[in-house]
């Protein structure tokens, strides 16, 4: 069985679906408008338990998954959503021992995810030029995987147009606001079959970006498509099942690219 531990991340879920997520030390309190929990009444428990706080109200314990983790984490840049970047990891074939070139960490979601994806045998490799974006980001990525080697990460706070030491991926994503500047760089570092994801969330930006494409990349790069998804919830009620109220609909574009020779 597995118990919680000093040090872990733990999910806290009140009875209005609310949750909190929290990182447990000992003799230490977790504190919000229903009262106070004790972290001493989590630690060396099994996952699923439920605590009382001070004024009685009851939490389900959990712990927090990948998806959970990204939509509660620090945030430097705007993230990828949870719904988009399951779709670019399905688009660009990222597989179990992929060697990835990131261009923009932004505060790390994509990059746990890529890193998830590539596996032990894989590699990530991210480049971020802002240094706040860069610190957020990386203390992002070692909090989740603070019980987990980091040996197939590079994360480098660095412009790419100062250049790259790495060559030869099998996959890049680009999540910058101007992506087209830097499509010549990446070309030379992807392999040929390589394939190129750009993420965008406005219809200009996409529109920029196309217009590259078909000017001075049209021999090198095969557009596979663009795509856009919207994320609906459904709720059951007593007898009632619809859908939720709220949804989570246009976030951003998924531009895929193959490079060709």
């Amino acid at each position: 069985m597995s118990l919680f531990k000093e040090g872990q991340l733990a999910l806290l879920i009140d009875s209005k679906d609310r949750k909190y997520l929290v990182t447990l030390k000992k003799d230490a309190t977790f504190s919000f408008h229903k009262g106070v929990v004790q972290f001493n009444e989590i630690i060396n428990k099994p996952e699923g338990i439920r605590v009382n706080s001070t004024k009685g109200e009851s939490l389900l314990v959990l712990k927090p998954t990948l998806e959970d983790y990204v939509l509660k984490m620090k945030r430097g840049a705007q993230i990828i959503y949870p719904k988009d970047i399951s779709r670019i990891i399905t688009l660009l074939d990222i597989f179990p021992g992929a060697k990835v070139f990131e261009v923009g960490t932004g505060s790390g979601a994509l990059t746990l995810y890529l890193l998830r994806a590539v596996g032990k045998e894989g590699s990530v490799v991210s480049y971020e030029k802002r240094k706040d974006f860069y610190e957020i980001a990386k203390s992002n990525i070692e909090k989740f995987m603070a019980e987990q080697p980091l040996d197939n990460l590079i994360l480098k706070n660095k412009d790419i147009e100062e250049g790259i030491e790495e060559k030869d991926f099998d996959r890049a994503v680009i999540d910058v606001t101007e992506p087209w500047l830097y499509l010549s760089i990446i070309l030379n570092i992807l392999k040929p079959g390589g394939i190129l994801g750009c993420y965008l969330t406005t219809t200009l930006q996409l529109y920029s970006l196309m217009e590259s494409i078909e000017k001075d990349f049209k021999d090198k790069l095969y557009t596979i498509g663009i795509f856009e998804l919207l994320e609906r919830r459904w709720e059951k009620e007593g007898l009632s099942l619809r859908p939720a109220l709220r949804m989570i609909a246009h976030t951003g574009f998924i531009t895929v690219f193959k490079k060709i020779v």
